[in-house]
């Protein structure tokens, strides 16, 4: 793909937005928790096919806003490089990752997406185009964007940096049965700096296992466990996780297998929204057990079949009042050092399990406001992002979930994931972050008035419909099906 070309769409974009008289917003519906009907009401502009990779060198990619993660790792891959902080989804877009909150288990190292960024592209709400934003050019906008979801401009291009990598990875599981034995070896290890990947998760109370991966070159075809392997496909596509119910102490994966591993299931979130086993066994086994490996592979996102599908099957299946009162997915951060407070709170409020616990080496700078900390209130330069996607198994409502959590994250200096239903209050929010400051990039780069104010994006807005035709529906048939899942999580997730 030509940078011509490329900058033939740009224009495009930017005639559009010129000829605009209503808010702005793309016509992607991301991989968001909550609901989106707002983009009905304004100007969406396509971006789509801003999806192609524009240049490549030994130590960084160019490409369109709109490229997949899936398309860069087949790529990248293959000439021995990988971008240094990856989140866990083959179908996550560059410019998604930018704006948003993109992480997984090397940002213990490298920190979020957006710490590896090199430069980019925007295009602004007034139509401008501002090319090559870096750490010396617009410097403010730069590192301003991270966790604006949107709200700054149009995201064209990006530059990130790659790193050497192997073709393969050895993973390590280590179980505990206390947090005490747990969070000692984990801090040790994430203190250690010496793996490529770490991440940990609380299989249930008192039951704990560490995840560590590390590039080997060569792996024994035998031994690689590959995404349709019988034991993955008994406990629901969960690449990783079906190696942890299972006790497993060693396995390997090729290394897009891992990248991709909780692409499949949402991590365990679709059997959620997914008709237990029989959906199950057509699923998997069409995908993963039939397929050739090389489709599967040539595939990036592979169509309908990712992690999106199960972030919008919330919405439009069990809708605002049924996932209010049965569902919970929240991202919260969490200093080093109040991991425990932050495992007993979640304990206290809901006994949703399991949760993904993913270390970050959190990089504060002045000009950040989302993707940062309050050093006032966080002098932790390591912090958790802790991850609870699941139904709720208790009495409490989401929002009340939610906001106990918004609580502590926020007494603590920490942020929360904005793809999740958040309930802020208006004054709570902006005591976090600096509203200052964001709203001064905004006047200055031509977002305000022409792109949504951040506070009104991702805020709980919907009133609630107890007696709608899809509340009662889903009591009818869903209760039923969610108490049977809760009852039977075992055979979910051992």
């Amino acid at each position: 793909m030509s940078y011509e070309k490329y900058e033939g769409k740009v224009k495009l974009i930017a005639n559009s937005i010129k000829k605009n008289e209503k808010l702005i917003t793309t016509n992607r519906k991301g991989h968001n928790y909550r609901d989106l009907k707002f983009k009905k009401k304004q100007t969406r502009i396509e971006t789509g096919n801003l999806n192609n990779i524009l240049s490549i060198g030994d130590d960084f990619i160019d490409c369109e806003s709109a490229v997949t993660l899936g398309k860069i790792n087949r790529i990248t891959i293959q000439k021995k490089r990988i971008i240094p902080s990856l989140p866990e989804g083959d179908n996550f877009t560059v410019g998604g990752c930018l704006a948003g909150l993109g992480l997984g288990s090397s940002s213990y190292i490298h920190g979020f997406f957006n710490d590896n960024v090199i430069n980019f592209d925007i295009v602004l709400g007034n139509g401008d185009i501002v090319k090559n934003i870096s750490k010396t050019k617009n410097s403010d906008l730069f590192y301003g964007i991270g966790g604006t979801y949107g709200t700054m401009g149009i995201i064209t291009r990006v530059k990130i940096k790659i790193i050497p990598c192997e073709k393969y990875v050895k993973i390590n599981y280590y179980h505990y049965n206390s947090f005490e034995k747990f969070y000692a070896n984990f801090k040790k290890k994430i203190d250690a700096k010496k793996d490529d990947f770490i991440e940990a998760f609380a299989n249930k109370k008192n039951d704990y296992t560490i995840v560590v991966g590390n590039f080997v070159a060569n792996v024994n075809a035998k031994d690689i466990a590959i995404i349709k392997d019988k034991d993955i496909l008994m406990q629901r596509n969960m690449c990783i996780y079906a190696q942890i119910a299972n006790k497993k102490e060693v396995t390997y994966l090729r290394l897009l297998d891992y990248l991709e591993r909780y692409s499949y299931a949402a991590f365990w979130g679709h059997y959620l929204y997914t008709p237990y086993k029989i959906m199950d066994y057509i699923y998997a086994g069409l995908m993963y057990s039939l397929m050739p490996q090389k489709i599967l592979d040539s595939s990036p996102g592979h169509g309908k079949y990712n992690i999106s599908k199960y972030f919008h099957a919330a919405n439009h299946i069990v809708g605002d009042y049924t996932r209010d009162e049965y569902v919970l997915a929240t991202d919260i951060g969490v200093p080093y050092s109040k991991l425990k407070e932050a495992m007993d709170l979640a304990d206290e409020m809901t006994e949703t399990y399991p949760r993904w616990i993913c270390p970050i080496n959190i990089d504060h700078h002045p000009d950040k406001i989302f993707c940062t900390k309050k050093p006032e209130l966080c002098e932790d330069n390591i912090v958790f992002d802790l991850g609870i996607y699941g139904i709720k198994n208790t009495n409490k409502t989401s929002k009340k979930i939610n906001q106990a959590f918004e609580k502590f994250s926020f007494a603590h200096g920490m942020f929360k994931g904005f793809f999740s239903t958040c309930y802020f209050t208006y004054e709570d929010f902006w005591n976090q972050f600096d509203k200052e400051k964001y709203e001064s990039i905004r006047k200055k780069y031509h977002a305000d008035g022409n792109f949504m104010d951040i506070y009104d994006k991702i805020n709980y807005r919907n009133k609630v419909k107890k007696n709608n035709l899809r509340s009662k529906l889903f009591k009818f048939f869903g209760k039923r099906y969610l108490k049977q899942i809760n009852n039977n999580k075992h055979t979910l997730i051992k």
